[in-house]
């Protein structure tokens, strides 16, 4: 029988590929009756093309070239098809419906299989699979495990072209390629997957032969993604443990830690901080002052006082310990409470023994505002009750003394009065440890603490017998170390034979003298965070902030 070509835009079997509106299909009658020529006579009917013939090399070479077309075309809808969804999830939901779709076109007989062939993107996602083709229906998870393993399939077309021309031909894969190592096989079905050595374990087949995916593909990323969620955010190890189970992941390690990095719910539990490095000392602790000029102050507490009274329950102190800027000398008040009129006190205690204070630094009251009920008494103080706060303020000023706060959620700056609390609650702890002492013998134990942390070297101990004693705070206090032993009475020799006031100035003299080359050096390094660069925040940029009394994921 002889056959004749039919036009492209006489063909009806275009309405059956192309589509048509349910409106459109009664009118159409190029599909009901056929092209208008069929009418006419043969002689009328449109023209064959004329066949060039062609010798052998011209035919391999238009084979060629169709086949590189074919190849091209289904990358680039697999490409597609694959950027399209960004949840795995969802992307295999809709290949097993096209295949659904496939497998009932095939099954019906109103629809022949040479028609749906036809459509080339449902040709490429169906591809061969036989199990499609044995019924109407099969059961979802039969369904999601085949659409997965037909992504599996285009992913290893985009992958691995010439290690599967290798394998269907019978040959082994290229000594240059990367999947030498795993011995790479086609099951029956046409998936590559790992020969490797574990044939004979007693474990699943799909676990002993794992399908072999390029971690640099778009489906191995939405896998590890799936996975990420599925196993409630699991870290790169546990990922990559779990999908080799079922797919063998060439350069795996980096796919999991990358997609693990770029969770944000992994990020903001568990955030990069920025890390600043330690500024410079302020002015005041590398200027020569007076003792106890520039000071910082802190609470710390409480303590039990026993009472004088018999059977009279202990009552609550706290203790207020001043630090000098210059010298890190230590002076330490118990106080009874933590009321304004208690604070008070102490600070005019603190100035009438140790000198007018110029600058008072400390905490800023937020600080205490998140601390124990205790210690929040104090927010309330410097914050909100304005009575106690005015009178604090107003002997200050009266006083000359200028009270600085630290700057809000920078505890770093009050470092220096921290170090101070530390040390002398571990004095006391080792002391007394919970027990209640009477008011008497605490301030005896508290101005031992404050001798002992006056007498701690500022410098680290020379093993040179020659060299001078280390200096320390109580060098500044009272020109000597408070351990050091008194010196011979010299009361009786005659004063025109000893210039006092003149010894005295010399010896000051000399001892700051020795706090610039000893002491100040030696705090001149940036001994934390030594190795962080300076980081520029710049304006616009997406930070997360740090909360200390907020949960990591809010």
């Amino acid at each position: 029988m002889e056959t004749s070509h039919v036009p492209g835009s006489d063909n009806p079997a275009d309405d059956l590929s192309r589509g048509l509106e349910p409106e459109e299909l009664p009118q159409c009658r190029r599909w009901w009756q056929g092209p208008t020529w069929l009418s006419y006579g043969q002689e009328k009917w449109p023209q064959t093309p004329t066949l060039m013939k062609e010798n052998e090399a011209d035919t391999e070479e238009r084979l060629t070239v169709s086949k590189i077309v074919t190849i091209s075309t289904t990358c680039d809808f697999s490409n597609a098809l694959f950027a399209r969804y960004s949840a795995y999830g969802k992307l295999r939901r809709v290949v097993g419906y096209c295949l659904r779709f496939y497998a009932n076109l095939r099954a019906s007989k109103s629809f022949p299989d040479e028609r749906v062939r036809q459509i080339p993107e449902l040709k490429t996602i169906a591809g061969s699979v036989p199990s499609l083709t044995t019924g109407l229906t099969l059961t979802l998870t039969t369904e999601l495990q085949s659409a997965e393993l037909r992504l599996c399939q285009l992913a290893q077309q985009d992958s691995f072209v010439e290690e599967l021309h290798d394998l269907k031909r019978g040959k082994q894969v290229n000594t240059k390629s990367k999947l030498k190592w795993l011995y790479p096989y086609l099951d029956s079905q046409g998936v590559l997957r790992v020969g490797g050595r574990l044939g004979n374990a007693n474990i699943p087949e799909s676990t002993k032969h794992p399908i072999v995916l390029a971690a640099s593909h778009r489906l191995s990323t939405l896998l590890a993604e799936n996975i990420h969620r599925q196993k409630m955010h699991a870290g790169p190890q546990f990922m990559l443990a779990t999908i080799q189970q079922k797919c063998w992941l060439i350069g795996g390690r980096n796919l999991v830690k990358n997609v693990y990095h770029r969770c944000h719910t992994c990020f903001r539990n568990k955030p990069t901080l920025v890390k600043q490095a330690v500024a410079d000392l302020p002015e005041s602790r590398v200027t020569p002052t007076r003792p106890f000029a520039v000071s910082g102050v802190d609470y710390c507490g409480p303590f039990l006082i026993k009472s004088t009274v018999r059977n009279r329950a202990p009552t609550k102190a706290y203790i207020a310990i001043f630090v000098c800027f210059a010298t890190r000398a230590v002076h330490i008040e118990l106080v009874s409470d933590l009321t304004s009129t208690a604070f008070l006190s102490a600070l005019r205690r603190f100035v009438a023994r140790r000198g007018i204070v110029a600058e008072l630094h400390s905490d800023n009251a937020t600080t205490f505002k998140g601390a124990s009920h205790e210690f929040h008494r104090i927010y309330r103080m410097l914050k909100t009750d304005e009575g106690d706060r005015r009178e604090i303020f107003d002997w200050c000023a009266e006083n000359q003394i200028v009270w600085k706060f630290i700057p809000p959620r920078a505890p770093h700056f009050g470092g220096l009065w921290e170090a101070a609390v530390k040390s002398a609650k571990r004095h006391l702890l080792k002391t007394i440890g919970v027990s209640s002492v009477t008011q008497e013998n605490m301030l005896t134990l508290l101005a031992q603490i404050e001798q002992c942390l006056n007498s701690r070297p500022l410098i680290p101990m020379s093993d040179d017998p020659t060299d001078l004693e280390a200096l320390t705070p109580g060098h500044f206090l009272i020109g000597s170390s408070m351990q050091a032993i008194p010196d011979v009475d010299l009361s009786k020799v005659s004063s025109n034979r000893l210039k006092e006031y003149q010894l005295v100035q010399k010896h000051m003299q000399e001892i700051w003298a020795r706090w610039y080359p000893e002491y100040l050096q030696q705090i001149q390094a940036r001994a934390k965070h030594a190795n962080n660069a300076p980081v520029k925040l710049e304006v616009n940029q997406l930070v997360i902030i740090k909360e200390d009394n907020v949960p990591p994921a809010v």
